[in-house]
């Protein structure tokens, strides 16, 4: 942000300079203002307003604009005669400007804010910040006897030295000096003001002031700046006023798409529980390829599975686990696996549990293995894998896993285990009843199998 901001002081400074000098008509000056190709804009505004607030001024001598001359030809030097620009040589520029100022011991107002206004200008050229604002403050001092424009463009160029200086209580002071005393505010001061704000934790003041910049900006059907959005989203964010975040980011996804705001875009979608607009936004995301960390996949996963894409699911699960984001951990393959069941392909939902269940800490995932095999009629591997779910223990549903693990006994004929296996799912209230009934069948299936094996013998 003070680097941004460091770029546009030089930027205001020069044209402070230039702008100034201007005004005071003398050929070597407006030689350095056309050769320098400065941007002057800001400053014929303020300047402009002279119109408006007539100031008696005193009188410059055509002395001093020659003076002054000698100091703008050095800071910023004619062109060459192949059109190139040299740089201005600022330490010989203020050697020059000091014997101005020895000379100028009855120099009115007028032309000590010239002076130090050059000064200023000078010293920011030469990384001195803290002369730089030293001398501009002493260009204000001479008021009322500078004109509006130059007053104006001072404390705003000012302003951005504060700000880049790190001084935000003085750069806001002078900002609403610059703002009570200017006829024209527009869009960027109010940014200013909201970042000023932001610096100093004043959060309900940057909201206010970028409220009024966005809103100035987007006048006319136009759109904010990324910045000017991005901090306005920002603090309805640390506020978590979702909903007046959502239209600013919905703006920056269709003018400035970046992976960022997609991801934001969706998270705030799940805050305001719309999952219908978040999974569509995920997914387009995923298919952009921003979606680059382990829990924003997982998040499309499972909401790929809540909309009824459990196939998607799958494929997102896997693909992350290949690319090596998402992880192979109990719980992910787990994920995965609960995919490929809900897609109904057994075949791969199967590995994925089994892998899951061997990395499991307790016996759960097993339990869920038991209930594929039973619903592939692989009652042998049922088995297995109930008994490896009660071995491992810490379970969450024993009595289904016990229920499950009797049927598969049952099916394989296999009666005192099965009966065994019933009695001990009837311990668990959730079951009981199932349970009974089943224990009941294995008890008839059993008395009948003894009556045919008697009647056999």
């Amino acid at each position: 942000m003070n680097k941004f901001y460091s770029k546009k002081v030089s930027h205001f400074g020069r044209c402070l300079l230039l702008a100034t000098a201007a005004t005071l008509a003398t050929p070597a000056l407006e030689k350095a203002v056309n050769a320098a190709g400065f941007n002057v804009d800001l400053g014929a505004k303020a300047f402009a307003q002279d119109a408006k607030k007539k100031r008696a001024l005193p009188g410059i001598s055509e002395a001093f604009f020659k003076k002054l001359g000698k100091v703008a030809d050095l800071a910023s030097p004619p062109e060459r005669k192949d059109g190139t620009q040299p740089p201005g040589d600022f330490d010989a520029a203020l050697k020059e400007l000091k014997d101005v100022e020895k000379d100028c011991s009855k120099c009115n107002a007028y032309e000590l804010a010239q002076i130090y206004n050059y000064y200023g200008w000078i010293y920011y050229s030469l990384e001195d910040f803290k002369n730089s604002i030293k001398y501009y403050r002493k260009v204000i001092e001479q008021s009322p006897n500078i004109p509006w424009g130059l007053e104006l463009q001072v404390t705003y160029t000012l302003v951005q030295l504060m700000f880049a200086q790190e001084d935000y209580a003085d750069a806001l002071k002078m900002l609403n000096t610059w703002m009570g005393i200017s006829d024209t505010i527009g869009d960027d001061a109010y940014y200013l003001k909201s970042q000023i704000c932001y610096q100093m934790d004043d959060k309900a003041c940057a909201l206010e002031n970028i409220n009024i910049a966005v809103k100035m900006a987007e006048k006319d059907g136009n759109v904010a700046k990324e910045p000017w959005l991005s901090l306005q989203k920002a603090l309805y964010l640390e506020k978590e006023d979702y909903k007046s975040s959502l239209p600013i980011i919905e703006k920056m996804v269709r003018h400035y798409p970046k992976k960022s705001y997609w991801q934001q875009l969706a998270g705030v979608y799940g805050m305001l529980e719309r999952e219908k607009d978040q999974y569509y936004t995920l997914d387009a995301a995923y298919t952009m390829g921003a979606l680059e960390k382990e829990q924003q996949l997982l998040n499309l996963a499972y909401l790929s599975m809540a909309n009824e894409y459990p196939y998607k699911a799958a494929k997102i699960v896997e693909k992350g686990m290949k690319d090596k984001i998402i992880a192979e951990n109990a719980k992910n393959l787990e994920t995965l696996a609960i995919a490929w069941r809900q897609a109904k392909d057994t075949d791969k939902a199967i590995p994925a549990m089994q892998r899951a269940a061997e990395k499991s800490d307790n016996g759960d995932l097993y339990g869920q293995l038991l209930g594929l095999y039973l619903y592939i009629d692989d009652n042998k591997k049922a088995v297995e894998a109930g008994k490896k779910a009660l071995a491992k223990g810490d379970l969450k549903r024993a009595g289904e896993i016990n229920l499950n693990l009797g049927i598969a006994h049952l099916e394989l004929a296999q009666y005192e285990s099965a009966i065994k296996a019933f009695k001990k799912a009837k311990e668990d209230k959730r079951v009981k009843r199932t349970a009974d009934n089943w224990l009941q069948h294995a008890q008839r299936e059993k008395f009948r199998a003894e009556q045919l094996a008697a009647a056999a013998g």
